[in-house]
């Protein structure tokens, strides 16, 4: 499709407004992960039984699975965002490359 001047400006827009939103988002998901880890460390540590059966109890856990939930949900707002970002990157990059190619009078 061809790409404006104008596809560029909203996208550049688009970007720079998301930044911080993007930025907060993945370390939002890199603190569900840590807390992912604690979670089933510390059911892990509470169990009994052989190290398999304490990692089943800990994998089970009402902390663990919310903790898993909470990831999961984080991880799919970051997802869509950065998606969209990465959308909106391609167009600049489309526009440089057709922009490059009249400067050289490829097109």
């Amino acid at each position: 499709f061809p790409v404006t001047i104008q596809d560029v400006e909203k996208a550049l827009i688009k970007l720079s407004e998301t930044d911080q939103e993007h930025a907060e988002l993945s370390g939002e998901v890199k603190r569900c992960e840590e807390a992912i880890k604690q979670a089933k460390a510390h059911a892990f540590l509470l169990s009994s039984g052989t190290v398999a059966e304490r990692d089943a109890q800990a994998i089970d856990s009402p902390n663990y699975k919310s903790a898993v939930a909470e990831w999961i949900e984080k991880y799919k707002r970051f997802k869509i965002l950065d998606n969209e970002r990465q959308h909106e990157i391609r167009i600049t990059e489309i526009w440089q490359t057709l922009s490059a190619n009249r400067r050289k009078g490829s097109l």
